[in-house]
């Protein structure tokens, strides 16, 4: 992916990077150093990272119907060039729009957010239990803890994406801006809210 081709995704990624709280995000220099201290141990998890993935995927029948015929290694080498690049860094402006660019691929394919984040929680959950296999305990809690705040960083990123792509495509269909289709949106669901209220 190029910076040219990731242009509008930078600016939507420090939007919503913005909305984060610090204490509650990826620090891109703390965490980062817990990676880089163990990127080449964790280089060599990629094959159960990549097998696990899509066995847990293809092993659903939802997640299943998501992909067509014999695409599998092309996906698995999808998740493999993912995984090696965040396992290096660096975490830049590059990195995390390209994150951000995810969620309109999400729209695309018809993978749901609710989909996306148990696959975060599974990438979390496995690299934290390799960790603590592998490494001492305080330094296997670091690098999880790491983990686990760049899985939901990058949640945020991608299910904020897709809530923009989705908004935005709907906006086009309608011919409106993005802007008052959201405000459109907000007042349908005060409506409905209305109507879920007690007298």
């Amino acid at each position: 992916m190029t910076d040219k081709s990731l242009g509008r995704f930078y600016a939507l990624a420090q939007e919503f990077w913005s909305q984060l709280p610090p204490s509650a995000r990826f620090r891109p220099l703390e965490d980062a150093r817990a990676f880089s201290r163990h990127k080449e141990l964790m280089r060599g998890w990629v094959g159960q990272v990549v097998q696990g993935f899509y066995d847990t995927l293809f092993g659903h029948p939802a997640t299943r119907a998501i992909f067509r015929e014999g695409e599998r290694p092309a996906r698995e080498k999808t998740l493999r060039d993912w995984y090696l690049r965040t396992v290096e860094g660096p975490f830049n402006g590059q990195y995390f729009a390209w994150q951000t660019l995810v969620g309109l691929v999400h729209v695309r394919r018809g993978v749901t957010n609710a989909m996306m984040a148990a696959m975060w929680n599974w990438v979390v959950d496995t690299v934290s239990r390799l960790a603590r296999e592998h490494l001492p305990q305080e330094e296997a809690q670091a690098l999880a803890d790491a983990w686990r705040r760049l899985g939901f960083t990058v949640m945020a990123l991608i299910s904020e994406g897709y809530l923009h792509a989705y908004l935005e495509a709907l906006a086009q269909a309608e011919g409106v801006e993005v802007g008052v289709f959201l405000q459109r949106a907000q007042e349908e669901a005060a409506r409905l809210l209305a109507g879920l209220s007690p007298g």
